[in-house]
């Protein structure tokens, strides 16, 4: 959503932006303000109000659900407190005699009623506790009340399905269970009261339920828990069950209160809409659930309050931009307009009116004052054009010539190799052949990139006039992987090395020298390898030096020459590297970009 956002801003500004170029200054001033003030403001606004409200909500999220968890730990221990009296009552002998009761005379029954009334009794505080007798023999009790008359007590029922909570306590298996009970005790309106159930089985017979104990009045002691804690302002507490029903809350007159299913969840255990927050708790224990409804304005009020200062002043801000800007518009961009008024009506040679803004003591008669002292220096550079034209022309005519000159050249060396043909001596011809070849590509017309074939061509001639210098004392190979040839690099890279491997290894070895020049294409790098058999032994360190520029500037010209070249033009990941090999002499690798167009050798600076 922030995304969408800021590409419909940016495309507001690029439209406001094209259709200010042919307005004024000042309205463009105005625009401006709108485009990349006013509008920034209000997003920035946007956006940091929505990060604020969600922090806000982030952090009161995290301290309500803490709360909501120790409140509802709270009165799981009530809850825990009341099931532990329960377990005691249950456990006494008083209540398991109840399991047979068909022997028993009228006056048994009643010693037996009035000691268990008594032990209920003494049980119940704050919360009342009674026992549902299961029996066949109702009508021996016939002095008991009935729980639409009494609130706590021992009562007979001859039939599990009497009661619809009874029937669920026995099928819990002896756990206790949580209900809303909506009769209990005589009442002219109905009564709802929180009870929490235990079914009474019979130890000695295998586990049958014989009665069933229930814990009533309990939400007194809840409702205690539930409003002993501080919540924000209108937050509405509600403990229901499983399926949403009310077992205590802080408003009556809900029933059934399920959290909507609209919204986000913000934090694990809290639920946001758009009017509220719901933080909730469940219990494992006894199935129930914890639930603060919180309206969002009590969160938020002091903020939003905050909110509205902070609009109102960015408004005012505004307004006094605008004052501003008008005031800047008649001071200094209607003078600024006028000048560029002025720039656009200036021809060289025209006496330029002046204006009072020239006499100002700002800027703007800085302006107007170089304005003027410009078109004054521009009258006297149209006169001195003339003789920068008839220089340029001089130029031209030089560099002519100096094209001529190796033309000439090329042309006196094609003669002495026609003479040397005709005059019997091919040896030479071919000399001066190759000789030709070597100033052909050495100069390449000015160019500084050639063909990976013109470089061949170049160091061919040079070994062929090599080879015979020396009596053809070495020989050498080339290997070119094929396809390759039209791969652009720079030129005279490779007749250098080849130049010292015939110094300083091969030329003296009375033809037992080798040369080997491996060209191929790997994983888009292009690499050249030299290698000779040279009997010297290669000094790395010094060669390191040379490569690095630190040792003396009048030694290994040539490679740091190569080395530099490649460097400078295609950076320090290229470049030559020297190793020795292992059947004795020299290998340097030249590693270069794989280049076939002059799309590819654009991409690098050279």
């Amino acid at each position: 959503m922030i995304a969408s956002q800021i590409f419909k801003w940016i495309g507001v500004n690029v439209t406001l932006f094209r259709s200010a170029q042919s307005q004024r200054l000042t309205k463009k001033a105005v625009l401006f303000v709108i485009v990349f003030i006013f509008i920034p403001m209000l997003l920035i606004f946007w956006f940091g109000s929505n990060r604020a409200s969600y922090s806000i909500k982030i952090q009161v999220g995290q301290a309500l659900s803490e709360l909501n968890k120790q409140n509802h730990a709270t009165m799981d221990r009530v809850m825990d407190s009341v099931d532990q009296k329960l377990m005691n009552i249950m456990s006494s002998e008083l209540i398991q005699q109840w399991r047979d009761d068909r022997v028993l005379h009228a006056e048994q029954g009643l010693q037996k009623y009035i000691a268990t009334e008594n032990l209920l009794s003494n049980y119940s505080m704050n919360v009342n506790y009674s026992l549902f007798v299961l029996t066949k023999q109702s009508s021996n009790y016939y002095f008991a009340p009935s729980s639409n008359v009494s609130g706590a007590g021992v009562f007979f029922i001859e039939s599990l399905a009497e009661r619809d909570w009874i029937q669920k306590a026995v099928e819990a298996d002896g756990k206790a269970l949580v209900e809303r009970i909506d009769q209990f005790g005589f009442n002219q309106n109905s009564r709802k009261t929180i009870a929490l159930i235990r079914s009474v089985t019979d130890l000695s017979q295998g586990g049958e339920p014989i009665s069933v104990l229930v814990a009533t009045e309990i939400e007194k002691l809840l409702t205690t828990e539930m409003n002993s804690i501080t919540l924000p302002e209108h937050t509405r507490v509600f403990l229901t069950d499983t399926k949403g029903t009310v077992l205590v809350g802080s408003d009556t007159g809900e029933s059934t209160f399920i959290i909507p299913d609209h919204g986000t969840e913000l934090l694990p255990n809290v639920w946001v809409t758009d009017s509220h927050m719901y933080v909730y708790h469940d219990s494992l224990s006894y199935a129930d659930r914890l639930i603060y409804e919180i309206p969002l304005r009590s969160l938020l009020g002091s903020y939003n309050e905050v909110q509205r200062i902070i609009r109102i002043i960015a408004i005012c801000y505004f307004v006094i931009i605008l004052f501003f800007l008008f005031y800047l518009g008649k001071s200094v961009l209607r003078p600024m307009a006028r000048l560029a008024s002025l720039t656009r009506s200036y021809e060289p040679g025209k006496e330029m009116k002046r204006y009072a803004e020239e006499d100002r003591k700002d800027e703007i008669g800085t302006s107007y004052r170089a304005f003027y002292l410009m078109t004054e220096r521009l009258n006297q550079l149209v006169k001195e054009k003339y003789v920068m034209e008839i220089k340029q022309k001089e130029s031209e005519l030089n560099l002519m010539h100096s094209q001529i000159t190796p033309h000439l050249l090329y042309n006196t060396l094609d003669s002495v190799y026609w003479y040397g043909i005709r005059g019997g001596v091919p040896e030479v011809a071919d000399m001066v052949r190759d000789l030709s070849t070597m100033l052909r590509i050495g100069l390449s017309r000015g160019k500084e990139i050639i063909t990976l074939q013109e470089e061949l061509n170049h160091v061919e001639a040079y070994l062929h006039l090599q080879e015979k210098r020396y009596n053809h004392s070495f020989h050498f190979h080339i290997h070119l992987e094929e396809g390759i040839e039209d791969y652009l690099l720079p030129k005279v890279i490779i007749q250098p090395l080849v130049e010292n491997s015939i110094l300083h290894g091969i030329g003296k070895m009375d033809g037992e020298g080798e040369v080997w020049i491996g060209i191929q294409v790997t994983e888009g790098t292009l690499l050249i390898s030299v290698e000779d058999n040279g009997f010297r032994p290669l000094d790395l360190e010094k060669i390191h030096t040379l490569l690095s520029g630190t040792a003396d500037p009048d030694k290994g010209f040539g490679i740091r020459n190569v080395h530099k070249r490649i460097q400078l033009r295609f950076g320090d990941a290229y470049g030559l590297t020297y190793a020795a090999r292992e059947e004795g002499g020299t290998k340097v690798l030249i590693k270069l970009p794989a280049i076939q167009t002059e799309q590819d050798l654009a991409v690098y600076i050279a």
